[in-house]
């Protein structure tokens, strides 16, 4: 009776353990899928003939060498239809009123409490990968260190809406400790790695995401996601798109004129939502980029420059770094700071501008 107790114990004991283990392994299954990056993969079908896109990361991620084909192949309109045909559509805006100059728009931000004003900035904050021992600039400080003097540069500005470039998952956690819990990222880690190093950082005291995107556009030889955020006014209510852009460097100038191809259209579909558009970022190009912005699309640069009646005047002052908006976004105090402050974080300037919303 003994024997056959200690046999059904045993049996007992050992279904226990497959049990276990069959548990553990669903577990280990679950954590890995949870690790891929996030957000939906899909394929978009294209008119017939057309390429099929995939508008976010697939089964390769980023670096599959098929995507790169698609999107280098692809007709920028229909692959940035592709990747925002699913954003939901703006909530009905309080009526602000366009102003025929700054002055009197800010007399009415004051009366009406509608319009408002903020402070954008596009920082290339130079990665962390390029001053480790080895990198491409030795010269600087860690990147961590780097990041930390980052941080009050963007508090000393006032920045609330920042386009990071070059920001890498050491330096973005600095940015978010030293915020003290109020920045935000998109797509931070939500993406992957990829996404890190050109995400959109705000003040959540200020502004809540209402949609987060992005379109795929050509980079050295691989992809990349370009971040597309519509953050809410939380005094107003009002809405905004930023799109934050890093295009290739150097001689890559195929890939640059096909990602340039791709933003433009992703901003002639943003504005058909009738809310402003900002565009900021390292488009690693001058003229060029101002000739195609400011020709194909609404947008204009902060620091001047005009493009009317078929004739691009660039501004006599350029960097590779640019801050574009919708006239509905009146751009003005704009800032190249190459000061010495900034060039022991960076060696970028790093833009910024005010923007008042009638």
């Amino acid at each position: 009776m003994s024997e056959q107790r200690t046999a059904g114990e045993r049996r007992t004991a050992l279904a226990t353990v497959v049990a276990v283990v069959v548990i553990a392994l669903v577990v280990v299954g679950l954590n890995l899928l949870d690790r891929s990056p996030a957000g939906p993969s899909r394929e978009v079908t294209a008119s017939p003939g057309a390429t099929t896109i995939p508008p976010s990361p697939g089964a390769g991620g980023y670096d599959d060498p098929e995507q790169y084909a698609a999107v280098t192949a692809a007709a920028p309109d229909e692959l940035a239809q592709a990747a925002l045909a699913e954003r939901p559509e703006v909530a009905p805006q309080p009526a602000g009123r366009r102003s025929r100059d700054l002055a009197s728009a800010a007399e009415r931000i004051a009366r009406e409490g509608v319009s408002y004003s903020f402070t954008v900035m596009s920082f290339n904050i130079l990665g962390s990968q390029h001053t480790v021992p080895g990198g491409s600039s030795p010269g600087y400080a860690p990147g961590r260190v780097r990041a930390q003097a980052a941080a009050g540069l963007i508090a000393a500005a006032g920045a609330s809406i920042v386009g990071l470039q070059e920001v890498q998952a050491d330096q973005l956690a600095v940015l978010a400790e030293a915020s003290g819990g109020t920045a935000d990222f998109w797509p931070g880690t939500s993406l992957g790695g990829v996404g890190i190093p050109q995400s959109v950082m705000w003040d959540n005291r200020v502004w809540r995401p209402t949609y987060t995107g992005s379109v795929t556009v050509p980079f050295v030889g691989t992809t990349r996601p370009q971040p597309i955020v519509r953050l809410q006014h939380l005094e107003t209510g009002r809405e905004v798109y930023v799109i934050n852009v890093h295009n290739s460097p150097n001689d890559r100038q195929a890939e640059r004129d096909q990602a340039v191809a791709i933003e433009v259209a992703a901003i002639r579909e943003l504005r058909k939502d009738g809310i402003p558009v900002l565009a900021v970022g390292d488009f690693n190009e001058r003229d060029r980029t101002f000739c195609s912005l400011t020709g194909q699309t609404d947008l204009v640069a902060s620091n001047g420059g005009s493009n009317a009646g078929g004739s691009c005047r660039p501004p006599p002052a350029m960097r590779i770094d640019w801050i574009f908006a919708s006239p509905d976004a009146q751009l003005s105090e704009h800032l190249a700071d190459d000061s010495s402050r900034v060039g022991a974080i960076t060696d970028h300037a790093v833009i910024s501008a005010a923007v008042l919303v009638p």
